[in-house]
């Protein structure tokens, strides 16, 4: 599989476009500072990074590119800050080759206690149907990250996997496939329960196999909520005449042995309420908070909320936060939203923003009862432009993220000071 065709947005007309411009001076005059931490596409560094970007304690960052490297397969690269003048430097820290240890990372990545790294590969295995695989750091003596596939998918149990994991506190390991399955390959959320004995395998559980009717197509990490449920979305799929996407909840099993059960809270119309949520969601104060890469007034996405019901087996309620239209404002966000210690909601879109229609930096924040999007910063350069992941949270209010480029660029690691 070669990169996805990215989605193509409407242009708003000239008179429109002209008016943004005369409106913007005050935008783009308080905009935050971008700096950029890294380029990619030097030599086999790697190339797209799809997934965030995470943290250590000591400030560096870690991630993966789906393409380049020494394979062209992809990498898991750490960025580490050696302050002025040389700035951050990139290591390599793996280079997938393509057989058994996987190729195409989209997905991010995790941490466990113990520093190690956690994440998946859309290809490679041992039925090229993709992995789930630990990177180990080097010993006191130093030497190669070392890379060990936790699982390989089969199709049956699952195909393609594109999100990030999650941990609970038993040390399980949560993720969803895009596809794969009994049914329809319409894809499932697997749990990885760790070995009992070192050196043991992983072993995996299906909890859920996907339906057309339910929606289809899980492309992001789940979201823990009380009593360990877990809330995700479904990129497609749902009520027959829609297929515009869902949100679902699976929750445990009542006692060892039995089945989990899933809930569809929420099916998209396609319309005014949202088309096609790639996102991870983020669970406040019991409501959901997500975005759709399509849909809303002008078919450009938009950042909703789902407040559960006030009867047990009522509906839940969406409400469109923002509806994007494609102008100044951004334009297909295929990430989902970080939310900072005030509630404050920030994101990406793919496109829109002004100069360049490179994509944008959001803020989504509520006052008085009404919540307002402003950009934070328009990407402008024509060689690292397109942010498709979600962004990081960093001291003070900085954000850090990626790009995946267009063209001949390869896509960039960036960070946004306030």
């Amino acid at each position: 599989m070669e990169r996805k065709k990215l989605l193509s947005c409407t242009i708003p007309s000239l008179a429109i476009f002209m008016a943004v411009i005369m409106l913007a001076g005050t935008l783009f005059a308080s905009e935050a500072k971008e700096a950029v931490l890294h380029n990619f596409g030097v030599g086999s560094d790697g190339q797209a990074p799809y997934g965030r970007v995470i943290s250590d304690a000591a400030g560096n960052l870690y991630g993966t590119t789906a393409f380049g490297g020494t394979s062209g397969l992809g990498i898991v690269f750490e960025l580490t800050n050696l302050g002025a003048p040389a700035g951050w430097t990139e290591t390599v820290l793996y280079n997938f080759a393509g057989g058994s240890d996987g190729s195409r990372p989209y997905g991010g990545l995790i941490f466990d206690s113990a520093g190690n790294l956690y994440g998946t590969t859309y290809y490679g295995g041992t039925s090229s149907d993709g992995t789930v695989y630990q990177l180990t750091p080097p010993g006191a003596r130093g030497g190669a990250w070392t890379e060990t596939v936790l699982y390989s998918f089969a199709g049956y149990d699952g195909m393609g996997p594109q999100g990030d994991l999650i941990f609970d506190q038993a040390g399980n390991l949560y993720g969803t496939t895009s596809g794969g399955g009994s049914r329809q390959s319409d894809g499932f959320v697997f749990q990885l329960t760790p070995p009992t004995v070192q050196g043991g395998a992983w072993t995996e559980h299906v909890l859920w196999n996907f339906y057309s009717i339910e929606g289809t197509s899980p492309r992001a990490a789940l979201t823990f909520g009380k009593n360990g449920w877990l809330y995700g979305t479904l990129a497609n799929g749902g009520r027959p005449r829609a297929r515009a996407g869902a949100v679902f909840r699976l929750k445990p099993p009542p006692a060892k042995g039995t089945q989990w059960s899933e809930r569809t809270l929420y099916t998209f119309s396609g319309g005014a309420d949202g088309y096609g949520p790639l996102c991870s969601l983020v669970l406040f104060k019991g409501s959901l908070y997500g975005t759709t890469v399509k849909g809303g007034a002008s078919n450009s996405g938009v950042i909703f909320q789902l407040t559960p019901p006030a009867s047990h087996h009522g509906p839940w309620v969406e409400t469109v936060l923002h509806s994007f239209t494609c102008g100044s404002d951004g334009c297909l966000p295929w990430a989902g939203l970080t939310m900072d210690k005030n509630g404050v909601f920030y994101g990406t879109t793919q496109y829109g923003g002004l100069p360049s229609n490179g994509g944008t930096v959001f803020r989504l924040k509520q006052e008085s009862g009404t919540w307002t999007e402003s950009v934070l910063f328009s990407f402008k350069s024509s060689s690292n432009q397109l942010p498709a992941a979600d962004l990081l949270l960093g001291d003070r209010g900085t954000l850090y993220g990626t790009t995946i480029g267009s063209g001949m660029n390869a896509g960039m690691v960036f960070k946004l000071v306030p």
